[in-house]
């Protein structure tokens, strides 16, 4: 499944441009002329729109199996402060189950940002030097639900998306999708992972592509 598009709000749209604007990645027209902000992430565009003054969310950009050494020393050369993992303290963390390694930090609007390399996706190859336009897309997008079961239930039902087959999903955490794209449903007050915040509720608006056809989702 591809997130094609994925709309979020923000308090200040402006340090966001200035964050990820450094990071090298391209700034497009903000969604509907507003006053936010929109830049392309691989095959996605990422909005960011004027809203609550506390809303953070937590989602991820995938990064090519074989350029996951690469991206950290990217990583590192733009000062990004990488999240220690809380075990090991590594700056990668391991998901085995997932065929999976991540590493965190928060952007300017204090949202948890993950950069995952999946097994899953095809790999770089003899690829130019890692950079901002290596990412593929967003890979994950953290939706706060009142009832997590209701919602995996009506999005398998509704739009055809299915439960992500490394995942055993429950009612305090499930994944649907697949490892180019994954919804992640939490209830709120959830702590997300590796952040130091619990879920919240706040506005997602995406359009994502599940084999040939398009799903728009509208969560307020």
């Amino acid at each position: 499944m591809r997130i094609l598009e994925l709309t979020l709000a923000a308090h200040a749209p402006e340090e966001l441009r200035t964050f990820y604007s450094r990071l090298g990645f391209q700034e497009f027209e903000a969604a509907g002329g507003s006053d936010g902000y929109a830049m392309q992430v691989g095959y996605t565009r990422l909005n960011f729109v004027p809203g609550d003054r506390n809303a953070r969310y937590h989602f991820a950009f995938n990064v090519r199996p074989d350029q996951l050494d690469e991206m950290v020393e990217w990583c590192k050369h733009n000062r990004l402060t990488l999240l220690p993992d809380p075990k090991t303290k590594a700056e990668v963390v391991d998901f085995p189950a997932w065929r999976a390694k991540s590493v965190y930090f928060y952007d300017a609007a204090g949202n948890i940002v993950e950069f995952i390399a999946r097994a899953g996706i095809e790999r770089a190859g003899n690829a130019p030097k890692f950079s901002a336009k290596s990412f593929t897309g967003i890979s994950e997008i953290g939706i706060v639900c009142d009832e997590v079961a209701a919602m995996r239930e009506w999005l398998s039902a509704t739009h055809g998306i299915v439960d992500f087959t490394r995942q055993q999903n429950t009612n305090e955490f499930s994944a649907m999708g697949d490892d180019e794209g994954l919804l992640l449903l939490v209830p709120a007050g959830r702590k997300w992972f590796m952040g130091d915040f619990a879920a919240e509720r706040f506005p997602v608006s995406l359009l994502c592509k599940q084999g040939v056809n398009e799903v728009k989702l509208i969560l307020p």
